[in-house]
């Protein structure tokens, strides 16, 4: 998660004071502390990042992704198949089983109470051909096949991976892949909402494509996020690591002071109204 404003940004706020060597130390913990807040409250990230989202087909024209602005749509992919065969036949061993995870997949079988996992990597092995070559040579029972010949060359990296650990023992684990790649489409970047190709052409009132499926059936690669965070957000995270910071400087338990005739004051110990008024148009208020 990256950070919301830079230290100069929050020196700002603490009437540009120059900071110890400790009071940076400091201030770049609650910059990252309160950044994260932020976000968390707003329920969305505010700098750009690339995201690789699933989704259940919600039955019309449009489809929600989770951050927004979108920069840009890399793919919108559908149709999770089998693609590969994963099995192993050894009599000595017990248990067996296959997961895709980390960037590879992991091979784990018991025998007589030892557990083993052979780990093959996607970045070594980069086409199913080349995985289904590596598994075979595992040996220890372990065998693979890729479904259809004319996926041999399908990347390895477009795996699911959040399939779970598949029973692989005397019985073929089919590993995933969304097989099918969506042609037209068209996207309103402010609100992060994909539409299937037919609906400006129709009006939005004709018997358009929709986006149907169960879960994980779509599977969205695009960038969303600002280029530069909105001066108000800015504004906000710096009220927040300033009124954090002072905190940082008194006894956390004290509730209130005063000397008689003199002074009486109560220690500021939430947000400050204004930097929540700051960030009201940011939040994520979809359910």
């Amino acid at each position: 998660m990256a950070n919301l404003i830079t230290r100069a940004r929050a020196l700002r706020n603490l009437n540009n004071l120059t900071p110890t060597a400790d009071d940076e130390t400091t201030i770049d913990g609650l910059i990252a502390a309160c950044s994260n807040a932020i976000e968390k409250h707003c329920r969305r990230s505010f700098v750009v990042a690339s995201y690789d989202e699933s989704h259940e087909g919600p039955g019309r024209r449009e489809l929600l992704l989770r951050k927004y602005p979108v920069v840009s749509v890399d793919r919108v992919l559908y149709d999770p198949s089998p693609v590969f065969h994963v099995v192993n036949t050894s009599p000595s061993v017990q248990r067996a089983w296959a997961k895709v995870a980390g960037g590879g997949l992991a091979l784990n079988r018991v025998a007589s109470g030892t557990a083993t996992t052979d780990t093959l990597a996607f970045a070594n092995y980069t086409t199913l051909a080349a995985l289904k070559a590596a598994i075979d040579a595992v040996g220890s029972g372990w065998a693979a096949e890729v479904v259809h010949a004319d996926d041999a060359n399908l990347a390895t990296a477009d795996l699911i991976s959040t399939q779970g650990g598949y029973d692989a023992k005397f019985q073929p684990a089919g590993l995933r892949m969304h097989r099918r790649q969506l042609a037209d489409f068209d996207v309103d970047t402010e609100r992060g909402i994909l539409y299937r190709g037919w609906y400006f052409e129709d009006g939005g009132d004709g018997d358009g494509p929709i986006f149907s499926g169960g879960p994980r059936y779509w599977r969205v690669v695009y960038s969303a996020g600002y280029a530069t965070v909105p001066e108000d957000v800015q504004e906000a995270c710096a009220m927040y690591v300033a009124a954090v910071y002072w905190q940082t400087k008194r006894d956390p338990g004290l509730a209130n002071e005063s000397v008689s005739g003199l002074i009486s004051r109560t220690p500021r110990g939430d947000l400050a109204a204004g930097a929540f008024r700051l960030l009201r148009p940011y939040r994520n208020l979809r359910v």
